[in-house]
């Protein structure tokens, strides 16, 4: 067996040290609640300096016979993992309160999740692949029928699970059907077999190609296979919606661009037409679709729903490959911000909260800009983000995003057609996406109130989150140097 180098393993080893820990003092009734976050907070955190010092070291290597693989890419989406568990741990201390008695596996599941996360992105075999996505797809589907005593929770965990155990289904039939046809399951011996032409059956191979997108659309949620996305949201607790609607997409990503860049690179002209078309259903079907909505988390679903037709204008774009580098770092600048803006304005819909509850219907924040200007600027800034305005990093991912795909279409290759009419579409669908979340804004600023709600006060870790979260849009929005750099190091 060859030498493992256990140091490049940290940031998991951290993690799994991490979820050991509050796996432990959740037994002791005597600690505080706020201890088991806390708990996360730091141990994310120290995974993701460790991240961070291996990303800066250049660290490009494999372990485990080639099955795990610790290079740029992997390590970056690691920071938005992180990044993400790490906001959503901090939202959570206020959400769930003081008198919550099953805060230590609400954070042990989160652990898990992120586990799995970055089992996806370091996966360089399709088994490792499949794991990483069930440990953190087996979590999420706890997470979100979390509060059991709520109907609309447990309905949004049972309608997750059903639907997730179909997708995995799909995926694991794709894996079989492609081991099949080519005889490996390790991303770069598929990728030699393509390029040798020694495919035993090729009909096979595009039907396991087919169906690993089907498993893979279901986990980021594009258009058809989006339909799980508003009820869960709807029906998980805020901060698991954001946290579902945030790292995991990610992660779903990370393992689909390496997956479909490194092992069928020679196919691209066979699987990045239907990229193409399911980015243009994604984009259109979940813009249009959110104007109609009055419920707040539902708008947010929709939306998540759109923005994951843009991350895959990247990587039809990658497709190419004259452009590869540029597709796949666009779609990892898309990812990390979108990740950051979206977390966050989850966050400001859990400070509209009540004493009755929170406050999801958007009529409801009618007037809150004036009367709530902390909470009123948060959350403009964030959809402001989300729209893509300019001086927001919203506006940098979409910058880079089209950017990509139109050097992409300059390029001699059948598809480039194609990949000029979705730029065209994705700038429609961003005009269209600008008036269902400027309408909140207009909503907060520009509305009367029909009724005074008593709102509860600012929680301070609630407030530290969400200024984090702004501090990075804006740097990133004013600053994008700041992020490009290390993103281009860190394509494939």
């Amino acid at each position: 067996m060859p030498d493992i180098d256990w140091s490049l393993l940290m940031p998991q080893f951290v993690i799994v040290a991490t979820l050991l820990i509050v796996l432990v003092f959740d037994m002791f009734d005597s600690i505080s609640k706020k201890t088991h976050a806390w708990m996360t907070i730091v141990g994310s955190g120290i995974a993701l300096w460790s991240s961070i010092n291996l990303l800066i070291a250049g660290t490009n290597t494999t372990q485990f016979h080639d099955m795990f693989r610790i290079d740029s890419y992997s390590l970056f989406f690691n920071i938005i993992f992180l990044v993400s568990t790490i906001l959503v741990a901090l939202f959570s201390i206020s959400y769930l309160g003081r008198d919550d008695k099953k805060q230590g596996p609400y954070y042990l599941l989160i652990l898990l999740a992120t586990l799995g996360m970055m089992l996806m992105a370091a996966g360089n075999e399709l088994i490792i692949v499949f794991l990483g996505l069930e440990l953190m797809s087996l979590s999420l589907y706890v997470l979100a029928g979390y509060f059991r005593e709520s109907p609309a929770s447990s309905e949004a965990g049972m309608k997750y699970l059903l639907l997730g155990a179909f997708a995995s289904a799909f995926f694991l039939y794709g894996i079989a059907l492609i081991y099949g046809a080519t005889g490996k399951t390790n991303i770069d011996e598929i990728s030699n077999v393509l390029t040798n032409a020694s495919v035993k059956n090729p009909p096979l191979l595009l039907a396991g190609i087919f169906l690993l997108v089907v498993g893979f659309g279901f986990k980021v949620a594009v258009v058809p296979f989006h339909q799980w996305a508003p009820d869960v949201y709807e029906g998980a607790p805020t901060t698991i919606a954001a946290f579902i609607s945030a790292g995991p997409k990610a992660a779903g990503f990370a393992a689909f661009i390496r997956i479909f860049t490194e092992a069928f690179p020679i196919l691209h002209s066979e699987w990045s037409g239907v990229i193409i078309l399911i980015a243009m259903l994604t984009m259109t079907v979940g813009n249009v679709i959110a104007i109609a909505q009055t419920n707040i988390k539902r708008m947010l679903a929709y939306s998540s729903i759109a923005h994951a037709g843009y991350v895959l204008i990247g990587l039809a774009a990658a497709s190419n490959a004259a452009v590869k580098g540029d597709g796949v770092s666009s779609a990892m600048i898309y990812l990390l911000v979108y990740c950051v803006m979206n977390i966050g304005a989850f966050g400001a819909v859990i400070l509209a909260k009540t004493a009755d509850g929170e406050n999801l219907v958007i009529f409801d924040y009618a007037g809150l800009g004036f009367r709530k200007p902390l909470l009123g600027g948060f959350l403009t800034l964030m959809l402001l983000s989300l729209a893509g305005f300019p001086l927001t990093a919203g506006f940098v991912g979409k910058f880079y995003i089209f950017k990509s795909a139109v050097q992409a279409a300059v390029q001699p290759d059948p598809v480039n057609t194609w990949l000029v009419l979705l730029v065209i579409v994705g700038a429609i669908n961003t005009a269209i996406s600008a008036f269902y979340y400027l309408r909140v804004v207009v909503t907060m600023y520009m509305r009367e109130p029909e009724e005074e709600l008593e709102f509860n006060t600012y929680p301070s870790t609630l407030v530290i989150g969400l200024t984090l979260a702004a501090i990075g849009i804006l740097l990133i929005g004013i600053l994008p140097f700041l992020l490009l750099d290390p993103v281009q190091n860190a394509v494939l």
